[in-house]
């Protein structure tokens, strides 16, 4: 009998020490994406368009002063992304509305050799103005931009009105203005 008891003390000891393990590992796991911006973008609604100037790909200068006074949907992609691709219908889908509406649509393409891309090239059909970026993506670190697709949407003022990350995002939040 005290053998028994001393094996189901054993056997619950081992499966606490189990179970304490795995609560350590969700712990940092849940920390880890909590300083990563939990898979959303980072922007938040209080943003306003950053500070930048940068070639498009038609060669024209783009800065945050040319977003500002309409209504700008910003779209960041990456080469990597398998899910930017299916998200390029959907942007095009709202630039094509916000186009009709006098607003502006704005891509980011990052990624090494990214201007010469067929994704760079889909969007240019879709976007008003495309912009790639290297490696390096110092454009989508000034929006804030850890995860591909993201999207921002600023109102004329330059503030952002909606963000968020991932096609479900662009499907269920997006909207026309």
């Amino acid at each position: 009998m005290v053998i028994l008891i001393g094996l189901g003390l054993g056997l619950v000891g081992v499966v606490s020490a189990l179970n304490l393990a795995i609560l350590l590992v969700v712990l940092r796991r849940w920390r880890e994406l909590e300083a990563t911006g939990g898979g959303a973008s980072n922007v938040r609604m209080i943003d306003r368009i950053p500070g930048f100037s940068t070639r498009a790909l038609d060669g024209t200068t783009v800065s945050e002063r040319t977003l500002l006074g309409t209504e700008t949907l910003v779209g960041f992609f990456s080469l990597t992304c398998s899910a930017c691709v299916a998200a390029v219908p959907l942007f095009a889908g709202h630039a094509e509305r916000l186009r009709t509406a006098g607003g502006t649509s704005l891509a980011i393409v990052h990624g090494d050799d990214s201007a010469n891309s067929e994704l760079a090239a889909m969007l240019s059909e879709a976007m008003d103005i495309v912009i790639a970026e290297d490696s390096a993506a110092e454009l989508s670190k000034r929006f804030g931009v850890k995860h591909y697709p993201t999207y921002a949407w600023y109102g004329p003022d330059g503030v952002v009105t909606t963000a968020g990350a991932g096609v479900a995002a662009l499907r269920t939040e997006l909207v026309s203005p």
